[in-house]
């Protein structure tokens, strides 16, 4: 299936799903999104990190509520694999139970009967996917209002959720090979998504999906997902150049603990010595866990 392609040719931006206008984003639009970019890169061996900051500026850039992320494994043609959500902003924790549940259940299901029986308008999403490799586009364009809000998919998720109007878009990104979707959410009496928005959406995510596995890492690199806190602060304060002793005062540890978490930082990182921890870092590149001894 072909990778997203950049849209951003000058300062216009190409709408997708059959609309035929094109619409100028404003300089402050492209500079928000470029920025947003950047500091995303800036959180790249953090994938928890990376991925709250991203969905939490799209929701700035289009005025939204929710945000989330999802990501599939091992889908086939016109039916879903494995659905995982890697992250999601804007949702009370006690609400946040619903969310993968309520994507569990297409797992392993033909995207027909998904569109059939739970999310009306999946089919056309998924075929606008499979023509041009890559989709953004709001929930209008998708179904009408009234099979949209009598779908189960509505009224068990989104609905408790006080989400209502979205948009949503899907990219596949290298490494590891897979699709990746956003959807971002805005609340029942707030304005529909209009082109404007589209177009931020479809920008931000052009600059962002063929990062991801490329600069961003996922929980398949080595990166600081599975490191407890103590690890993480280890870590930070040695990236900053200090020695096993100075770190040992600043946490208020023995020097022979903070010994023991340099070299399990090592060992996580699968490296021998301070030299290759800081090679990869400057690098900036993460590496798939499987690929290196």
């Amino acid at each position: 299936m072909p990778r997203g392609y950049r849209a951003w040719q000058t300062d216009t931006i190409p709408l997708n799903s059959g609309m035929e206008n094109r619409l100028d984003l404003g300089i402050d639009d492209v500079s928000n999104i470029v920025q947003l970019v950047r500091e995303v890169c800036d959180r790249w061996d953090d994938p928890e990190a990376w991925r709250q900051h991203l969905l939490q500026g799209a929701c700035t850039l289009l005025d939204a509520k929710v945000g989330m992320m999802l990501t599939e494994h091992e889908g086939g043609m016109y039916r879903f694999g494995r659905l995982a959500v890697t992250s999601i902003v804007g949702v009370p924790p006690a609400m946040q139970r619903l969310v993968q549940p309520s994507f569990s259940q297409l797992e392993h299901r033909s995207y027909q009967e998904v569109s059939d029986s739970l999310l009306p308008g999946l089919t056309r999403l998924y075929d606008l996917f499979l023509q041009q490799g890559w989709v953004t586009m709001v929930r209008s364009q998708m179904v009408d209002d009234a099979s949209y809000h009598a779908a189960p998919h509505y009224l068990e998720f989104r609905k408790p959720l006080d989400c209502d109007e979205y948009v949503v878009s899907i990219r596949m990104v290298d490494m590891p090979l897979r699709p990746e979707g956003i959807t971002i959410d805005r609340p029942h009496g707030a304005a529909p998504f209009g082109p404007r928005e589209v177009a931020i959406m479809q920008l931000l995510h052009d600059e962002i999906g063929p990062l991801v596995g490329v600069r961003l890492a996922t929980e398949a690199h080595l990166c600081r997902e599975g490191l407890s806190k103590r690890l993480r602060e280890t870590l930070s304060l040695l990236l900053t150049g200090l020695g096993e002793k100075q770190i040992a005062q600043e946490l208020d540890l023995s020097t022979k603990t903070v010994h023991d978490y340099v070299g399990m930082l090592y060992r996580h990182f699968r490296v021998t010595s301070r030299g290759e921890l800081f090679a990869y870092f400057i690098r900036r590149q993460p590496m798939l866990r499987s690929t290196r001894a």
